[in-house]
């Protein structure tokens, strides 16, 4: 997009005061609301988004990050790369000098310049997760921004679910009629951190099924002692007879 200013502009023999517009004045602004949060060890990812006219052109962009009196200037590293025609800075393994103000210059070719800027903030209470009787999974972020959405995963009993018409909405919702078991646990995923929370089914819950196996093993001795009887009672019968027979 260009910027208009007045300026004085010769015109045969006079010198008239017109407005110009003038190419390159781009702009440049982060995606993600501020300030943002993310935990040690995690990944930080921070992306802007230029807006430009086709004919503007971006010569150059910088990314900086102040810390106290620190100011870095930050490049292509072991734990940072610059991504998307450097928009898109992705930092690893984050650690605690992470933990900064972060500016985004861009240059254009007619040296125009412009920038936006992000705080990065450490998270500081860990995250609670909880569970309802519909076994949905909630992620109380106590309203922090974060770059990325959170990603959910299930284990019953111990197993990962992989039932995938099980797992409803975006995995944080999962249909226990498809996956039964006792043990539910569920696990969040995010920049800011890994939390788990977890689900038994009360005993008292499954008192039918308790019931059942109950009367089948009842069941089961009462038709084993009756087999065992019966034959142990045929058999005395024959030694009776074959004794009878003998005299």
């Amino acid at each position: 997009m260009g910027s208009w200013m007045l300026a004085w502009v010769l015109i045969g023999a006079t010198v008239t005061l017109m407005p110009v517009c003038l190419h390159g004045a781009i702009s440049v602004r982060f995606k993600t609301g501020r300030p943002l949060y993310v935990a040690l060890g995690q990944t930080l990812v921070l992306e802007a988004v230029f807006e430009k006219d086709a004919g503007d052109k971006v010569d150059m962009v910088t990314w900086d990050r102040e810390r106290g009196r620190d100011n870095i200037r930050l490049s292509h590293g072991n734990r940072v790369s610059l991504e998307k025609e450097e928009a898109l800075l992705r930092v690893t393994d984050v650690a605690e000098e992470d933990f900064a103000l972060y500016k985004i210059t861009v240059t254009d070719s007619n040296g125009y310049q412009k920038q936006d800027s992000i705080e990065v903030r450490k998270i500081v209470q860990p995250l609670k997760a909880s569970l309802t009787r519909v076994l949905e999974c909630l992620v109380d972020d106590q309203g922090m921004t974060q770059w990325d959405s959170p990603r959910f995963s299930w284990l019953v009993d111990g197993v990962t679910v992989t039932n995938q018409t099980a797992l409803l909405a975006d995995g944080s919702r999962l249909d226990i009629s498809a996956v039964k078991g006792v043990n539910y646990t569920c696990i969040i995923t995010s920049s800011l951190g890994t939390v788990t929370a977890r689900y038994q089914i009360p005993q008292e819950s499954q008192p039918c099924c308790l019931g059942l196996i109950a009367t089948g093993v009842v069941t089961v001795i009462a038709l084993v002692a009756g087999f065992i009887f019966l034959k142990r009672y045929k058999k005395s019968l024959e030694e009776r007879t074959n004794r009878g027979s003998t005299l």
